[in-house]
């Protein structure tokens, strides 16, 4: 044999390199490189048995096959020259029996069954010689059971011949490229997700923010879950980066992961827009911190009638920073922009905006509209040196036209400056800062209508004045009218004779009429003297007359006692002692009452005469139909209306004060004690007159 050259050599180099990975793998025991068998007996293997062994019930086994006879576990079974094709799981089955309780024992029977698609197979193992093996320890090393990988497989161990003993082992060969088929439920208000396996091995789950590698949090467990078991993961955060892995709990599983929450919007809030801001030397910074990888998209906007419009051309600058291996930072600078409440940053992740603004308690300057007399004064006021442009414009929003800019510069700070023009109708002032490329301007359009306002506050405090001064002339009238007596009513009274107790009662409603209703009464009894000296029927004619020069009133107190004098009367039964009283004003009252009664009759002037009845002391069917003609009233259910038509007839005009003034009277009746005073002067006389029985 001649040596071997360089181009001899070279193959056998290559051939060697690719079977290095196999030789180092074989030395762990979990990697083949082809299948078989290797007993410690002579041996040949039946398969294709279509059914599985039954045991001979007159054959049982002295002992029963121990746990550990029959053990299982996952090998790669990898081609030595097709690496490019990958290993594959199998099942290694691993069988150690000690003979010793088993006599006849030839050798063993395996079962095999894939439980997801129940694929059966079976084979036997048997030795050809008699001998057993040194020992009488059978030991059966069977590379391998090939399966479909990523689910449980049944292997079953018994004897040959079958004897009753049985060990079944169940066995998960694993899928490399599997990964967890899992489900999840969402807590917002606890905080936490319950991941739950529908399948499989025992799992991990972990929560993590998306990055580069998926990193467990801080303040979480990697708790394992099965089929029964579920997972519980708690957070502090609710980002849209916050993800759900979970991977099988063996070396290099691959890992499944779901990001539920990239278009939930409760994950873009606070925590997740953590922007600050600075500024200076006309230069704004503004930072955003997030645990999420991701960089939102910037802009410069000015806001303008609710909205921000974005500012094209405006250059930005991007710094991208790692804070405590953890916070991814961004930080955006702009040159050249004025610090003013208008002018933000927009920042755009997902389609999801959010625009941050500097206070407008933070603007480096301001401008204060003063109106005088003749000029218009614009105060400008700046905490840093700037320069302020000013110009005059005309028209509204949409048409406005402006004039040349002032510029008006501020060299130092806290410098004030003042611009004065003369006052226009329709001018406004166009004022934004000329000496950055960013600036918000500001449209001021005085309001010169409060030039007018001394005028009409003036106006408006004589006009209330003019009425308070009406109202308190009305007040005072109104106060004399009702203060002083509503009218002066001359009024004749006429009643019929009686006891005492009703004279007295005829006083004090003549009292009455007197003091409270203003009324001059004309009563018999209180002009005795001249009763006496002219006669009764002449008096009666002569006051008569007086009350109807006068307009007053002939009021005729009716009682039952007057309805029999009446009947009396009419049928001219002078005789009795009621008719004899040399002073009786009744007889010569209804002698020329009934006259004037036909006569005012003609005429329809009947008003000036009025009965009046207490109630309980008569009825209304005790008044003659002749007296029906007037006008009647039941005391005191009709006081209001005999005080209405006694105020009637007074010489006040407008009819508001009238009525008011009946109301207001009508109240002092109620209340005052002549009221009073009459009301139990009439309960004393029915008293009276239920004690006589009449």
């Amino acid at each position: 044999m001649g040596s071997t050259g360089p181009a001899d050599r070279c193959p056998l180099f290559l051939l060697a390199l690719s079977l290095l990975p196999l030789l180092s793998h074989s030395n762990n025991g979990k990697q083949i490189t082809r299948r078989q068998i290797e007993p410690n007996f002579d041996y040949a293997i039946r398969s294709k048995i279509l059914f599985p062994q039954t045991s001979n019930p007159n054959q049982t086994c002295p002992i029963n096959l121990p746990s550990h006879a029959l053990s299982l576990s996952t090998v790669e079974l990898c081609h030595p020259f097709k690496t490019n094709q990958g290993c594959k799981n199998c099942i290694r089955v691993v069988i150690s029996v000690n003979s010793t309780g088993f006599p006849r024992l030839r050798g063993f029977h395996i079962e095999t069954l894939q439980i997801s698609n129940n694929k059966y197979k079976s084979f036997q193992i048997l030795r050809r010689s008699r001998e057993a093996p040194d020992g009488n320890l059978w030991l059966i090393k069977y590379d391998c059971l090939t399966v479909t990988p990523g689910q449980d497989v049944s292997v079953s161990l018994s004897t040959v011949p079958d004897c009753g003993s049985r060990i079944s082992k169940t066995h998960y060969l694993r899928d490399n490229n599997a990964k967890p088929d899992f489900n999840y439920t969402h807590s917002p208000q606890q905080r936490e997700i319950a991941v739950s396996l529908s399948k499989g091995p025992t799992a991990v789950a972990r929560l993590c923010y998306k990055r580069f590698i998926c990193n467990s949090l801080p303040e979480n467990e990697t708790p394992t879950f099965n089929v029964t078991k579920k997972a519980i993961l708690k957070y502090h955060y609710l980002l849209p980066c916050l993800c759900v892995e979970a991977y099988y709990d063996y070396q290099d599983s691959p890992r499944n992961q779901i990001c539920p929450f990239e278009s939930h919007e409760d994950a873009y809030g606070p925590h997740f827009w953590n922007i600050t801001w600075s500024h200076s030397n006309n230069r704004m910074l503004m930072t955003f911190k997030s645990l999420c990888m991701l960089e939102p998209s910037v802009s410069l906007c000015q806001k303008q009638n609710g909205t921000c419009n974005v500012i094209p051309g405006v250059n930005i600058t991007t710094t991208e920073l790692l804070e405590d291996n953890q916070f991814y930072v961004w930080v955006y600078e702009v040159d050249s922009v004025d610090k003013d409440p208008h002018l933000c940053f927009k920042f755009t992740v997902n389609r999801r905006s959010h625009i941050r603004c500097p206070e407008a308690a933070d603007r480096d300057w301001n401008v204060k509209v003063d109106m005088g007399l003749s000029q218009v004064h614009l105060t400008i006021v700046s905490s840093v040196p700037a320069s302020v442009s000013i110009a005059e414009c005309r028209g509204n929003n949409n048409t406005i036209k402006c004039d040349p800019q002032t510029t008006i510069p501020l060299s130092e700070a806290n410098e004030m400056q003042v611009f004065s023009s003369l006052p226009a109708k329709d001018i406004c002032y166009k004022v934004w800062r000329s000496d950055v490329l960013y600036s918000h301007r500001y449209l001021i359009c005085p309001d010169y209508s409060h030039k007018h306002l001394g005028l009409i506050f003036l106006a408006s405090f004589l006009l209330v004045l003019a009425l308070v001064i009406l109202l308190y002339l009305i007040y005072q009238k109104i106060r004399k009218i009702f203060t002083a007596p509503l009218w002066s009513r001359t009024v004749l009274l006429v009643y019929s004779p009686d006891s005492a107790e009703y004279k007295t009662l005829i006083c004090a409603f003549a009292d009455f009429l007197q003091s409270i209703l203003g009324c001059e009464v004309i009563l018999d009894m209180w002009d005795m003297n001249t009763v006496s000296q002219l006669g009764t029927l002449p008096w009666f004619y002569q006051k008569r007359d007086l009350v109807a020069q006068r307009k007053g009133s002939v009021i005729i107190v009716w009682t039952k006692k007057s309805r029999r004098m009446y009947d009396q009367w009419t049928s001219r039964k002078l005789n009795r002692y009621d008719w004899t009283d040399p002073v009786n004003l009744f007889g010569a009252a209804m002698s020329c009452l009934m006259k004037d009664f036909d006569v005012e009759e003609e005429k329809g002037n009947l008003q000036d005469y009025t009965v009046v009845y207490f109630e309980g002391l008569c009825d209304k069917h005790d008044i003659p139909h002749s007296m029906r003609k007037i006008s009647r009233f039941r005391l005191f259910k009709d006081l209001y209306r005999l005080v209405s038509i006694l105020q009637g007839r007074t010489c006040l005009s407008p009819p508001c004060l009238i009525k008011g003034a009946a109301k207001y009277l009508m109240r002092r009746l109620e209340r005052s004690e002549k009221s009073k005073g009459l009301q139990r002067h009439v309960e004393l006389y029915k008293q009276r007159l239920h004690g006589n029985g009449s």
